[in-house]
């Protein structure tokens, strides 16, 4: 069995992909990308195909990742030291 799981696929009239994971979307493709995609499917593990075009392909770290993830907009809360609030009267 594969790493992956939890995966899921759609196809529309209009020729869009839709992958889902753990039942939410993760993905729209169109045009090249979706049919490069289904061939993938077809020739391969469906999870593995959708974790790798997802870009959840079991891969622990990318570089620069965790240096990115350091100075992300929402952090860990050190930076700022937490406050009490007070309802004004009046």
């Amino acid at each position: 069995m594969s790493g992956a799981e939890g995966f899921d696929f759609r196809t529309r009239s209009n020729g869009e992909v839709a992958i889902f994971h753990h039942g939410k979307l993760s993905k729209m493709m169109r045009g090249d990308e979706a049919e490069s995609f289904l061939a993938a499917v077809k020739d391969g593990d469906a999870q593995e195909a959708m974790a790798a075009a997802v870009g959840n392909d079991g891969q622990l770290s990318r570089p620069g990742a965790q240096a990115a993830s350091a100075t992300a907009l929402h952090g860990n809360g050190e930076a700022h030291a937490h406050q009490e609030f007070r309802r004004k009267s009046g």
